[in-house]
């Protein structure tokens, strides 16, 4: 069985998803850059050859879906954390 190493890094090119992104891919991670502008996930790409970019936004469920398809789990760095965290 393989694992699948690809993990969505929401809100990837801010401050704490930008070590986020490191740190998965020094771990041999896979990192699918996240976030509402594309600008700066290509950007933050071309810092991290081999990274795929899918933008999306949280009031988007459609683009949601599109950013997590296919990987093993999510990592939010997005903030402000009120309005990109699940409530309950």
């Amino acid at each position: 069985m393989s694992l699948n190493r690809m993990v969505t890094v929401f809100g990837a090119y801010g401050h704490t998803g930008r070590f986020v992104v490191s740190e998965l891919q020094k771990r041999g991670w896979k990192p699918v850059l996240s976030g509402r502008d594309p600008a700066k996930l290509n950007a933050l790409a071309e810092l991290h050859r081999g990274s795929e970019v899918r933008p999306a936004a949280v009031e988007d469920r459609q683009s949601l879906d599109r950013a997590l398809a296919d990987t093993s789990a999510v990592i939010n760095c997005a903030g402000p954390f009120l309005d990109t965290a699940v409530r309950t």
